[in-house]
Parts: C-alpha cells; structure tokens; sequence
C-alpha cells in the first residue's frame, strides 16, 4: 500500500503536468503577434497618398505647348495585399489671369480650368525596408477644357524604388516611359518622365 506522502507527492506531479499542458495549450492557440516594422504599412486595406515634390520631364512643354499649364496631380494607392495596390490619379488646375489684348485695350480677365485623372496597378517586390515596384497606367489629361486640342490620352508604365523613413512615411523615386496621343489624336508622341514622391499610409 502506498502512504499517504507518496499519495500526496504523486498527486503534486499530476496536477503540475496537467497544469503546464494547459498553458502549453493556451500558447499554441494564440500565435504571437506580427512585430511592427518597416513594411508595417504595406498590408490589404492600407491607404496612402503620394505627392510628388519635384518632376523631371520632357512632356510638359513639347506635348501641350509651352503656354500651356500642367495640370499637377496626386496619387491615392489602396493596398490590395502586400504586393499589390490601385493607384488612383487626379488633379485639378484653375487659373484666372489677365491677357493682354492687341490694340492698345485694356486686358481680358480668363478663367483656365483643367483636370487629370488616371489609374495605375503597382505590383512590388520587397527586400528589408526597400521595395522595387513596377507600374503600369493611364492617364487623362485636359489642360484646358476650353481647348480641345489640350486633351491628352497617356499609357505608360514606370519602375520605381521605395524606401521607408518611419513605417508609415516613406520616399519613393520612378523613372519610365509614355505614348502620348494630343490634339484631338492628332499627334503621338513617345516620352520619357522622372519623379520623386513623399508618401503617407495609414490603415
């Protein structure tokens, strides 16, 4: 017969395993938690805006003309996964100005109005905190709704690298490649085009 210590002991051992395969258990239903990091942002439902801060191109003055405006745009980017996101274009352009008349008159006040609008799908590619990504799009653009003959139609395409500053501010650079069709398709013109952008993600 056993006495009642090595009931008691054995009585500890079984209560202790049963108790440490329950926590063990508990772990294991529960993963731990992704650590926050770099590409914190790039995830599904993330989004984001992109301003671009300088713009090297040889389209502004060749395919709409020197006199006319470029209409500035943003970029809105929804995540789709971490490797894929929808970008949104647009901008708007309203200048009212005063051109000078011949003759001697006093000048005219106008009003120019123009807009773009566009989308892109950017796929990328991820190595630590830097991502490449590559990005085809098109783009409508009307300098001047009152000229027909500023309507442009652009497909192009652009690969770019992205560099997080903080998980959710980054920097990103692009060069790439465009047709250009103007004057109501009239005109094709093949183009070249740079940009530097600050981006902002929240999810």
């Amino acid at each position: 017969m056993f006495s009642t210590r090595t009931i008691a002991i054995i009585g500890a051992l079984v209560t202790g395993l049963a108790t440490a395969a329950q926590a063990q258990e508990v772990d294991m239903g529960a993963p731990p938690a992704p650590a926050a990091g770099a590409d914190e942002a790039f995830h599904k439902g993330t989004l984001g805006f992109a301003f671009p801060f300088t713009l090297v191109s040889n389209v502004a003055g060749s395919i709409l003309g020197v006199a006319t405006e470029r209409v500035p745009t943003v970029d809105l980017v929804y995540f789709l996964s971490d490797k894929a996101a929808v970008d949104v274009i647009v901008g708007l352009n309203f200048h009212r100005q005063d051109v000078a008349n011949a003759g001697g008159l006093p000048p005219s006040t106008t009003n120019l109005f123009g807009f773009a609008a566009g989308v892109g799908y950017r796929m990328y590619r991820s190595k630590n905190t830097l991502r490449s990504f590559i990005e085809p799009q098109v783009v409508l653009t009307w300098a001047d709704t009152a000229d027909s003959a500023t309507f442009a139609l652009t497909p192009g395409a652009a690969l770019g690298l992205e560099r997080n500053l903080t998980p959710w501010f980054s920097i990103s650079g692009a060069v790439g490649g465009s047709l250009n069709f103007t004057n109501s398709f009239k005109e094709i013109q093949v183009a070249t085009s740079a940009n530097l952008t600050a981006n902002l993600y929240w999810h």
